[in-house]
This record gives C-alpha cells, structure tokens and sequence, in this order.
C-alpha cells in the first residue's frame, strides 16, 4: 500500500508541475501581450486555457482517489490537501489571464488610453509571485514564499495609482470610458494573480512551518 501510495504522490507532483509550467507560460505571455496589445499572443493564451482546465480536474481527480483509496496521514496527507488547494488557485490564475487576453482584443480597435497606469509593471511583478510562489512550493522554501507574501504591497499599491489615474481619465474624457474601463479591469485581473500567488505562499508556510498568516500583516 505504502509503494503505491509514494507512486501516485510522484504522479500527482508530475501533474502539478505540469499545470504550473502551463500556467507561468501563460502569465509570461500576458506581460509581451500588455506590451504591445499582441493579438497572436493573446490568441494563444485564449488557446491554452482548455489544457489548463484540463489539467486542473485531472489534478482534483488524482488527489481525491489518492484520498479515497491510500487515506494518507501526517505529511502526505497535508501534501495531498496542499495541492488541492494550489490546483485551484493555479486554475483560477489561468482565468484571470484570460480575462486579461479578451480585454486586450476588445481595446484593439478602440482609441488608446494615455495614461502612466504601470499595467506591463504589474504584470511583471504578477507573473514574478507566480513563478516564485511555486519555486517555492517546490523547495518547501518558506523563507522564499513569505517574500511573495512582500511582493504583494508593491502589486496593491500600483492597483491603486491605477485606479485613480484611470478616474481622472474618465473626468476629463467621457469618450474614452470604455478603453479606461477595460484597463482597470485589466489592473484588477493583475492584483487578483498576484492575491492567488500569495495563496499558495501562505499555504506553503503552513505546510512547512504550520503556522497560518493568512489576514496577517506583512511586516
């Protein structure tokens, strides 16, 4: 029982890691999109989103017959829920840059927004947590993952520059709403990436440490 349950744990790690590679590509291609409004790119990203979903319920199915089958305990058991969890943040990062990739198709035939709105800045620093947060998953590097946890403040702050430089756009040009709208839906899909990438941070600490930090501040 033993050998088959450290068999589909390495199984699930290889599906993990397969998911997260989809996804940091994904992330990666949404900072060349917010560059230069790469409808290729955001085409392709809208094309890798069925793989993703994919791969996240055949993670989910993994990890609940390793659960109905193995009944793992102590370690393993708190790996299994660990990537319960992380499956599903990584899912929903993937949407979020969906949603991102389907805003810059609508505002390629809409006037353009001149605006310092930091939008390539943050999805530098969102793509950035997501890539660190599952370095250090994989290390079991808690010290790496409350890094993330810092990264996010400087990710908010931004988000909040942007929403009230796209305020005044709006003020000052009512014509322009529709593109300063679809940025600022653009600023919150970033901010919400770089939330999932702390998720997993945190969930990392707790594997490791067992401690909780979610809702404390970061010093």
């Amino acid at each position: 029982m033993q050998k088959h349950l450290q068999r589909d744990l390495v199984r699930l790690s290889d599906q993990i890691s397969e998911l997260s590679n989809l996804v940091v590509t994904a992330c990666d291609k949404a900072i060349v999109m917010l560059q230069n409004f790469d409808l290729v790119v955001a085409d392709e990203i809208l094309e890798a989103e069925t793989r993703i979903n994919e791969m996240e319920v055949e993670v989910e199915e993994e990890c609940l017959k390793m659960l109905a089958l193995h009944q793992p305990v102590a370690a393993d058991l708190r790996y299994v829920i660990l990537v319960l969890k992380v499956n599903n943040d990584l899912e929903r990062i993937g949407d979020q840059v969906v949603n991102i990739a389907e805003r810059i198709k609508f505002l390629a035939d809409k006037e353009r927004v001149v605006a310092d709105v930091h939008l390539t800045e943050m999805g530098q620093i969102a793509s950035s947590m997501v890539q660190d947060a599952l370095n250090a998953l994989v290390k079991r590097d808690s010290e790496g993952a409350r890094q993330v946890l810092s990264m996010d403040d400087d990710l908010d702050e931004l988000h909040v520059q942007a929403y009230a430089k796209l305020q005044e756009v709006m003020m000052a040009r009512p014509s322009i709403v529709p593109s300063a709208v679809s940025h600022l839906t653009i600023s919150s899909n970033l901010e919400r990436i770089g939330d999932l990438a702390t998720n997993i941070a945190e969930e990392t600490i707790f594997m490791e440490e067992g401690e909780v930090v979610r809702h404390q501040e970061v010093s």
